[in-house]
């Protein structure tokens, strides 16, 4: 990369071209100055496998300024809801489709999607020589011409390597990093994708606790200031209530309770859910309701 390249850390420009508007023409119209909503939907989703039902009549808005956090008991499906709305599964789905702002998935082309909505697997292992910069560089193949990267391109790359604090880990080959720090360059390459929607799978999983909560309070952050609607799936609920600007939680009979904390958090609704008694409290330095298992 050049050393003339300037990234402006607020706003993303390089060189007069701001990163922030890259998002294709499905989301943007003429009058698309980078701050009105945009909205990734669930409606009536049901899907199965092998005769049973996974999901049974999700509707699931997630709205652009948004951080929203799924949990739920293992096995009731928050991975493949989440595979469905980033359009990366499709079998399954009965009469029924995700929709960008009006747009059905079905009718996008892979390209098109990842230009939207960038997903991150919950498990992924790395098996090649690569150097993390170059990890995270490839977050960016959906929008690089022809397939060759532009000085857009790296700026993009480098902002998220920062925004992630990952600028140690750059150089390093990704087969010698731990599983927290390759979880950290998987973050930042999903940054670097620069899309309107981020659908993360339990990215905070080999993360230790510290690191955890400064990556929520920064995917939150980036929600609001940079017009993006943020699923994240997590399994502690009590971490997840203290970042979440709305909370959803899926039943293992595949249905979705979804809502403001006060309406989400209550004993009834979590017991209904976990199969266990709960008493919430507000947490006096979280300023936040929090469950424990009575």
């Amino acid at each position: 990369m050049g050393t003339d390249i300037k990234t402006n850390p607020n706003t993303g420009t390089v060189k007069g071209t701001d990163i922030g508007t890259e998002t294709g023409t499905v989301l943007q119209t003429a009058t698309d100055n980078g701050t009105d909503t945009h909205t990734l939907s669930a409606k009536n989703l049901t899907a199965s496998w092998n005769k049973k039902n996974v999901l049974q009549n999700i509707n699931l808005d997630l709205n652009t300024k948004e951080f929203v956090c799924l949990s739920g008991p293992n096995g009731s499906g928050k991975s493949t809801l989440l595979t469905l709305m980033a359009g990366i599964r499709k079998n399954g789905l009965k009469g029924t489709d995700i929709l960008l702002d009006s747009v059905p998935l079905k009718a996008l082309s892979r390209l098109k999607i990842t230009s939207h909505i960038a997903y991150l697997t919950q498990a992924e292992f790395p098996a090649w020589n690569y150097t993390a910069r170059d990890v995270v560089l490839t977050g960016r193949f959906g929008r690089a011409k022809s397939g060759i990267y532009t000085p857009i391109d790296y700026a993009a790359a480098e902002e998220a390597i920062k925004k992630v604090q990952i600028q140690n880990l750059a150089d390093k080959n990704i087969l010698s990093l731990s599983g927290g720090e390759y979880q950290k360059v998987r973050i930042a390459r999903a940054l670097a994708q620069n899309t309107a929607f981020l659908l993360l799978d339990e990215p905070v999983a080999n993360l230790d606790f510290a690191y955890q909560n400064d990556l929520l309070a920064l995917l939150k952050e980036l929600a609001h200031s940079e017009n993006k609607g943020i699923l994240v799936c997590i399994h502690d609920l009590n971490t997840a209530a203290r970042f979440a600007d709305r909370l959803a939680l899926l039943q293992k009979n595949g249905s979705l309770v979804s809502g403001s904390l006060d309406q989400v958090m209550s004993p009834q609704i979590l017991e209904q859910i976990y199969g266990h008694k709960f008493s919430t409290f507000i947490h006096p330095g979280y300023k936040c309701l929090q469950a424990y298992e009575i």
